[in-house]
């Protein structure tokens, strides 16, 4: 029988770590065809302090989803492309085709996410799962690219102190009969602490939609496409309480989008959104340059829209500034703030305007927002 002292002990724990740390797992195309199952077990094998790389060149193929607890440390080298699976319905039931969950995970690259959306499109089937689910703390995602998602492409949910960075996003269908829907760029949620920044992002939905449960989000340097703009909402769904507060969105741009700057809650709801920033946002050819509204309403969900119309979740603390630009020929106002009766939105401020008037446009609305009347925009 051997008997070690602390000191040895202490070795061997150090080497252990030392050894965990310098584990790199290269993931390789799995025998079955399913190359799922070699990205899971990479992710496995190296989910404390590892290195976890998809090489250059690589091509894998989907036919099940990727999902990764516990990393703790991990460093990802993202150069492959990755192909999900083509339509089927089965798929509906998972939360993402691509999760990861854990701290300090750093995860970039040149790689390729391409989602094979068509399908779904063509189907008009709109519950595919998400292609990327992170739930990471202290977490760095960036560099590379999500195609031809079949639903969302990044859902934030449970993150936080964590950055997004350098993306690109470009899901356009190529059958105008069957447009790609629901297709956010990031949808966040029950986060704090978020960055997202320097993106260039193509797609059918919003560019990014903030739900419940938010504090501290910054969003900058995005060049948007064909979205539905910056949303805040919808909140407050069914009754719902949410709350969302400190959001900054920075030195955006949004090109023939149906929206720009954009907060939205359902009648009914309970909650608040206060705290929002909208600064040096280039608006060109925008149907809704800005509006605020608590009468949102999805027809496809009617059963929703019956909640009480003169009651909404509070807003208050708006700052709308440096918005130029122009809107589309699509007889919409530059300015529609429409806030339930019994809760009227408070402090709101628009400053620096600059949005060019199609001949078509009409004028200003604002209803039910406390001191209107010293906002010059709500006149014209």
């Amino acid at each position: 029988m051997h008997f070690f002292g602390t000191g040895t002990i202490a070795s061997i724990l150090l080497l252990a770590t030392a050894a965990q740390a310098a584990t790199v797992c290269t993931v390789k195309k799995s025998g079955n065809g399913d190359d799922a199952v070699s990205i899971n077990a990479a992710f496995s094998a190296c989910k404390n302090g590892g290195t976890v790389i998809f090489p250059a060149g690589a091509v894998f193929n989907l036919k099940s989803v990727v999902a990764a607890a516990d990393l703790k440390g991990v460093t990802v080298k993202f150069d492959s492309t990755v192909n999900l699976p083509s339509y089927n319905p089965s798929f509906a039931k998972q939360k993402a085709y691509f999760y990861l969950a854990g701290d300090k995970i750093n995860f970039s690259g040149k790689g390729t996410f391409f989602g094979n959306g068509q399908g779904w499109y063509n189907a008009k089937n709109k519950n595919a799962p998400v292609v990327f689910k992170p739930k990471a703390t202290n977490s760095y995602f960036g560099g590379f690219t999500i195609k031809q998602a079949p639903r969302a492409h990044f859902s934030v949910n449970g993150c936080k102190n964590t950055i997004f960075e350098n993306l690109t996003i470009h899901t356009v269908s190529a059958n105008s009969n069957y447009p790609a829907k629901n297709t956010d760029a990031f949808d966040v949620s029950a986060s704090s602490g978020i960055t997202i920044r320097n993106s260039n992002i193509v797609n059918g939905d919003d560019c990014i939609a903030v739900n419940g449960g938010v504090y501290g989000l910054t969003v900058s340097g995005l060049t948007c496409t064909g979205s539905h703009g910056f949303s805040v909402g919808s909140l407050g769904k069914d009754g719902k309480t949410d709350v969302v507060s400190n959001l900054k969105f920075l030195n955006n741009k949004c090109i023939n989008c149906q929206n720009g700057v954009r907060i939205k809650t359902w009648p009914g709801g309970k909650g608040s959104v206060s705290d929002i920033t909208f600064d040096k946002i280039n608006l060109q050819n925008v149907e809704n340059p800005i509006l605020i509204t608590t009468h949102y309403c999805d027809n496809q969900k009617a059963s929703s829209c019956v909640g009480s119309d003169s009651t909404s979740l509070s807003i208050s603390g708006v700052t709308i500034n440096n918005i130029y630009g122009s809107v589309a020929a699509s007889k919409k106002s530059i300015v529609n703030i429409n806030c339930a009766s019994k809760a009227p939105c408070k402090n709101v401020s628009l400053t620096n305007i600059n949005i060019k008037r199609a001949s078509s446009t009409p004028k200003n609305v604002c209803l039910n927002v406390a001191g209107s009347s010293s906002i010059g925009l709500c006149k014209q």
